[in-house]
């Protein structure tokens, strides 16, 4: 199982940054190759989301479900979970977003296993790798965007 634990720092509020870190939709534009479709309805527990990432029919879905949704106040940290529920990636993704000084901070952790398990001893290196990458720029990307709205001085 690859892992990772990526923390990021960001000026804006835990709730400017939980707003961004949450939007789904958005992740089209911070994950490459990537288009979304979100269930209807109110993010909670028991709603779910896809990926879908890959060019034409050299792609693949990556479907979740989010298990865990506690948002956050301005002085308490949220976190939720999403559990990756698709035929080629399993594992999980723990997000919080604590309050930190006049700020906050980002913290993701992922368990990554891709299917069928026999190819997970030659898989794991690779997704890790890329994983700290790819999932790296993406919350800097984040980061960047609840700052640059938290100093617009307005709300998603």
């Amino acid at each position: 199982m690859a892992a990772l634990h990526l923390t990021r720092d960001a000026t804006a509020p835990p709730t400017v940054l939980w707003d961004v870190v949450t939007d789904f939709a958005a992740y089209e534009r911070w994950m490459p190759v990537t288009t979304m479709r979100l269930d209807a309805g109110t993010q909670r527990a028991g709603w779910g989301f896809a990926a879908r990432s890959g060019v034409g029919p050299l792609g693949f879905t990556d479907s979740m479900l989010v298990t865990a949704w506690d948002p956050p106040s301005d002085v308490r940290s949220g976190h939720f979970r999403v559990v990756k529920t698709g035929a080629l990636l399993g594992g999980r993704v723990d997000v919080r977003v604590e309050a930190r000084g006049t700020g906050s901070r980002l913290v993701w952790e992922q368990d990554l296993v891709v299917r069928p398990l026999p190819l997970k001893s030659l898989t794991d290196p690779v997704v890790t790798l890329s994983g700290q990458l790819l999932y790296g720029r993406a919350l800097d990307s984040i980061v960047a965007e609840a700052d640059l709205v938290a100093a617009q001085g307005r709300r998603r």
